[in-house]
């Protein structure tokens, strides 16, 4: 990599005048600006941006901690907070914690050095906040903007802007229970993630509206992985054991293709025995066979949300807010 040093002597300068000339903010004489410009081009000198951040005392990143990032609404939030971000002249870092709230923690502990403007927390997991809080307020108290995108943390003073996902498993159950599908099993992530948590609440709220008994015995908490494996097995399981259910409502897209795969495979007909909901929206839902009715998810308004956070911003704000997104159900043919 050419430093500055080597631009220096290639030029016949001091290292501070290369500085100077490449800054813009001091002046230079017109000759000597001429001779670093041109050493730069001949040399291929790249600045180190994460320098001139920490510098300058305000960074161009911004870090998205995504829970894990092979979950398909995870990878459309990056798309979409990447475009808008890029409006801004900022960048987007990616940092995947697969499912560990141990990198979490290590990574806020790294945050202050990193020369970031913002962090996006997107793990839907609950967290150890009386853990995790003293390392955001250092963050914070750097210049760091964090922000949650997934769970609602303004109670800890925590800038958060969410779904609807409460509201989104309730229309996806009281439509399930307008069409006479009942029985209604849930399956998602329960005991682990606040998300899941939220979704069940839905779910639950909507039963109990309708005076339908929530039978334990169809709640299916999903203890590792959240995508088509995990609900494939959740639901076969349940069929062995010979549970009689007419719709499931899953906590995510992918559980809804494995557990219409697991319902295919052992015999009965969607929408016709076992209707399916999943959650999320994402696009390929359009395409299975038959294509999944789901609570869409906009994470392009998500996306816009954190580009006004950001747009024309001097200092962190310093009153939180907490935006939520509507959640739309979509109906298709799986229900």
């Amino acid at each position: 990599m050419v430093s500055v040093v080597a631009v220096a002597t290639h030029a016949g300068v001091s290292p501070a005048t290369v500085s100077r000339v490449l800054s813009g903010r001091i002046v230079v004489a017109p000759e000597t600006r001429a001779r670093v410009l041109e050493a730069v081009k001949e040399l291929g000198y790249r600045p180190n941006e994460m320098a001139r951040s920490l510098r300058a005392g305000r960074g161009r990143g911004v870090a998205l901690v995504t829970g894990d990032v092979e979950q398909g609404i995870y990878a459309a939030l990056a798309k979409h907070v990447q475009a808008e971000l890029e409006a801004l002249g900022l960048d987007l870092l990616l940092f995947n914690l697969g499912h560990r709230e141990d990198r979490l923690r290590h990574f806020l502990e790294r945050a202050p050095s990193l020369g970031l403007r913002g962090v996006l927390l997107s793990s839907p997991h609950i967290m150890d906040m009386a853990e995790l809080m003293p390392l955001i307020l250092t963050a914070t108290a750097s210049g760091i903007d964090v922000i949650s995108v997934s769970q609602d943390l303004s109670a800890y003073g925590i800038a958060s802007i969410i779904h609807d996902d409460v509201g989104g498993a309730r229309a996806a159950a009281e439509h399930l229970i307008a069409q006479g599908r009942t029985p209604i099993a849930f399956l998602g992530r329960i005991a682990t993630s606040a998300i899941g948590r939220a979704r069940f609440e839905g779910y639950r709220d909507a039963l109990l509206a309708h005076e339908q008994a929530i039978d334990p015995d169809l709640v299916w908490d999903i203890s590792e992985g959240y995508r088509a494996d995990a609900g494939y097995q959740a639901t076969s399981n349940a069929l062995a054991k010979g549970l009689h259910f007419r719709a499931v409502l899953t906590a995510s897209d992918e559980l809804a293709l494995g557990s219409m795969a697991a319902a295919t495979d052992r015999g009965h007909s969607v929408p016709g025995s076992v209707a399916f909901v999943g959650f999320g929206g994402l696009g390929w839902g359009v395409f299975s066979r038959p294509s999944i009715t789901t609570v869409s998810l906009d994470v392009g308004a998500v996306a816009r949300a954190v580009r006004d956070r950001f747009k024309g911003e001097d200092e962190v704000p310093s009153t939180p807010e907490r935006i939520v997104v509507p959640a739309r159900l979509v109906l298709r043919q799986s229900a």
